[in-house]
């Protein structure tokens, strides 16, 4: 099975009726994620981990549409907006005021990671002043939660960045800015390469419930879609192709 061309619903999203989602995309969907569960063991099985992890990634969206029709659909028509916005820019600072109200927060940033290095620079911000955007200018160690998401692709919380001890080298800033606890979520492209990180910061410490954490994760996922078909158009221009 080619599991780098999911269904419909992973591109569009599903459609749903007022109660939830509707029968055949239910069946399409339940059927969608058994098919990609047996492909990456499959593929696990022959050695091939990359395209193992890209068929569970696909799956967990199908097994999210199932799970929360209601939260995909607003997800998928966030994403739809940011596909209608013209530069990276604006597509990363809109996408950072739905993760603040996504993950309770009203402070955060959004970073790109650059494609040679890793290295990630903020491109969108709210709530922060100049020495914190001095300090994290450019982040490329896995002491700060965005660089530890960004190494592992994975989501990272940091409950308290006073007991961390990876955060030490980061407290002084974290204390000047006023923040506690941050949460970092990997965005990544269609491929399941990495295009940045968008992270949140709260004053106490803190952590988000399970299910906010997933929501959270979906909505990356799609935004880190947008940015990643955005970059490249950007420099298929900026090469005059």
């Amino acid at each position: 099975m080619d599991t780098s061309v999911p269904g419909r619903w992973f591109r569009d999203g599903p459609w749903h009726d007022a109660t939830g989602i509707g029968r055949a995309v239910q069946a399409a969907l339940e059927d969608t994620e058994a098919m990609l569960r047996t492909s990456a063991r499959r593929l696990r099985a022959c050695g091939q981990e990359d395209g193992a992890r890209r068929a569970e990634r696909f799956a967990a969206w199908a097994r999210f549409d199932l799970d929360e029709p209601l939260v995909a659909r607003k997800l998928y028509a966030a994403a739809a907006r940011l596909r209608r916005t013209p530069r990276v820019e604006l597509i990363a600072g809109q996408a950072l005021e739905e993760v603040l109200a996504l993950a309770q927060a009203d402070r955060g940033n959004v970073q790109l990671a650059d494609p040679e290095s890793g290295a990630l620079k903020i491109i969108a911000q709210h709530g922060f002043d100049e020495a914190f955007l001095a300090h994290f200018a450019v982040v490329d160690d896995d002491g700060s939660a965005c660089g530890r998401a960004a190494r592992r692709t994975a989501q990272l919380v940091i409950t308290d960045v006073i007991t961390d001890p990876g955060f030490e080298p980061h407290r002084e800033i974290a204390a000047a800015s006023g923040f506690r606890a941050v949460q970092s979520t990997p965005l990544v492209d269609k491929a399941g390469r990495l295009v940045g990180v968008v992270s949140t910061h709260y004053p106490r410490p803190f952590a988000l419930p399970a299910r906010d954490m997933r929501i959270i994760k979906r909505y990356a996922d799609l935004v880190g879609q947008v940015l990643g078909a955005s970059l490249r158009v950007g420099a298929v221009a900026s090469a005059g192709l």
